[in-house]
C-alpha cells in the first residue's frame, strides 16, 4: 500500500516522494530531496482534492487517490498555483474525475489552459468565497505572487487548516510529513525562502496579514514537512525574513579589482558620497557569500558596482552579482558603475545595459579609466558618488 497519512479526520495527505532528487526544476539544490503535496478532503456530500503532483509520478498518485476513494465521485481540484510540479498530473486525473470542476483564480486559469491545451470543467474564484462540501467549507484567500500572479490559499475552516502551496514549504523529504517527527529542517526552510519568495517579500507580508486573524492549527504547504507543531513559528519566521531593516540611508559598492585599479576608484566613489552625507558600505565581492551579497542589496538604498573590463567582459563573480538582482526584494532602483580596463573597456557599459534591462535609475553615467586611474578619473569617481548620494537624499 501507497503512503498515505491522515492529517485530521476525513483530511489526507496524498503526496509522492522524491527522496533522491538532487537538483529541483534544474536550478536549486535539494540536498534532502523534496515531496510534492497533495490533499484529499471528504466533505459530508463532497470531495475535493488540493493541488495534485508532478506530471510524471501520475500513476502513482492516481492509485492514492483510489485507496480512498473512487476517482469518478471526486468534485473539486483546487488548483492553488499552477506551475507543472503543482499541476502537471492534473489533466491526466481529468481522465479519471470526470465530474470534477478544476478550481483556480482567473490567472491561474489562463495558466491551466497553457499547460492542457483542451477545454475543463472550471470555476474562478474570488478573495473570500467559499466552497461547501458538507460539514467542511473551503475559503479562499487570493494572494497573489507567491510566487506567480496565480497564486491563493485555501482554508477549512471548521477544521482550521490551510493550504499555502509554496508558501511555508521546503525541500525536505523524510520518514514522515509531519514536522513533529522530523529533525530540525529549518535550515532548508530558509533556503527554499531565499531561493523562490526572497524576491516577494512584500507580498509574503500582506499574505501573513491575511492570515493573522484566522483560526490556523496546521499549515499544509506544497513541499516539505505538514506544519501541525507550532504552524505560526513558521508564519513568525517568513515575517522576520520579510521585515525590512531600519536605519539611515546607505549605498551598497560591490567591486572587484584584480590589480587593485578599481579599488582605487571605489575609495573616491566613496569618499564623495560621504562628502555629500550618505554612508556607503563599500565590499570587495570575493570577500562575501552569496547570501551576504543578497542581503547587502536588500538594504541599500543606491547600489554601486565597481567593475573591471576582463578579456572585453564582466568578470564572471561579478556577472554572478549582477543575476542576483532579480532573485531578491529590492527597495531601491538607484545604481550606478564605474571600473577600470586596460586593452579594452566594455565591462561598464555591458553592466548599464543589465541594469537599465531591470529598470535601474542610472543618474550618472559610467566613470572608467585605463589601468591606474588619473586624478581626474579619481575626482569623476567622487562626483558620482556625490550624485549617487543626493539621488538617495532626495527621497
Amino acid at each position: 500500500m501507497a503512503e498515505i497519512f491522515e492529517i485530521k479526520p476525513d483530511i489526507f495527505w496524498i503526496g509522492v516522494k522524491d527522496p533522491e532528487l538532487r537538483t529541483f526544476d534544474d536550478l536549486f539544490p535539494t540536498e534532502h530531496g523534496t515531496t510534492y503535496n497533495s490533499y484529499l478532503i471528504k466533505g459530508r456530500d463532497k470531495i475535493a482534492v488540493v493541488d495534485t503532483v508532478k506530471g510524471k509520478r501520475g500513476e502513482e498518485y492516481l492509485e492514492k487517490v483510489k485507496q480512498l476513494v473512487d476517482p469518478a465521485d471526486i468534485d473539486y481540484f483546487v488548483v492553488n498555483h499552477t506551475e507543472p510540479d503543482h499541476s502537471g498530473s492534473l489533466a491526466f486525473m481529468l481522465k479519471h474525475c470526470p465530474k470534477a470542476k478544476v478550481v483556480s483564480t482567473q490567472a491561474a486559469h489562463t495558466f491551466l489552459g497553457n499547460l492542457i491545451h483542451n477545454p475543463f470543467p472550471s470555476q474562478i474564484v474570488k478573495n473570500g468565497e467559499v466552497i461547501d462540501l458538507g460539514g467542511k467549507r473551503l475559503r479562499f484567500l487570493v494572494v497573489p505572487f507567491l510566487h506567480w500572479p496565480d497564486t491563493m490559499f485555501a482554508l477549512l475552516e471548521e477544521d482550521e487548516v490551510i493550504f499555502t502551496c509554496d508558501a511555508f514549504g521546503s525541500h525536505y523529504c523524510g520518514s514522515s510529513i509531519f514536522n513533529d517527527e522530523l529533525p530540525d529542517f529549518s535550515a532548508d526552510m530558509q533556503f527554499y525562502f531565499d531561493t523562490i519568495m526572497r524576491p516577494f517579500k512584500d507580498k509574503a507580508l500582506t499574505a501573513i496579514d491575511k492570515m493573522k486573524n484566522e483560526k490556523i492549527a496546521v499549515i499544509c504547504p506544497s513541499h516539505g514537512p505538514v506544519l501541525r507543531s507550532d504552524p505560526w513559528k513558521t508564519v513568525g519566521l517568513y515575517e522576520s525574513w520579510c521585515r525590512p531593516e531600519a536605519g539611515d540611508k546607505k549605498i551598497i559598492l560591490f567591486y572587484i579589482s584584480p590589480h587593485g585599479n578599481t579599488q582605487k576608484m571605489a575609495a573616491s566613489v566613496v569618499k564623495g558620497a560621504a562628502a555629500a552625507g550618505v554612508q556607503v558600505d563599500c565590499r570587495h565581492i570575493n570577500e562575501l557569500t552569496a547570501a551576504a551579497i543578497r542581503d547587502l542589496m536588500e538594504v541599500g538604498d543606491a547600489l554601486i558596482f565597481g567593475i573591471p573590463t576582463i578579456n572585453r567582459d564582466v568578470p564572471k563573480p561579478m556577472w554572478d552579482v549582477l543575476a542576483y538582482l532579480s532573485t531578491v526584494h529590492l527597495k531601491t532602483n538607484i545604481a550606478a558603475v564605474f571600473g577600470s580596463y586596460g586593452w579594452s573597456g566594455e565591462a561598464c557599459r555591458l553592466a548599464e545595459e543589465r541594469l537599465k534591462g531591470l529598470n535601474f535609475k542610472l543618474p550618472v553615467p559610467f566613470v572608467r579609466a585605463p589601468f591606474t586611474p588619473r586624478a581626474e578619473a579619481l575626482e569623476q569617481c567622487e562626483a558620482l558618488g556625490r550624485a549617487i548620494a543626493e539621488e538617495v537624499l532626495k527621497k
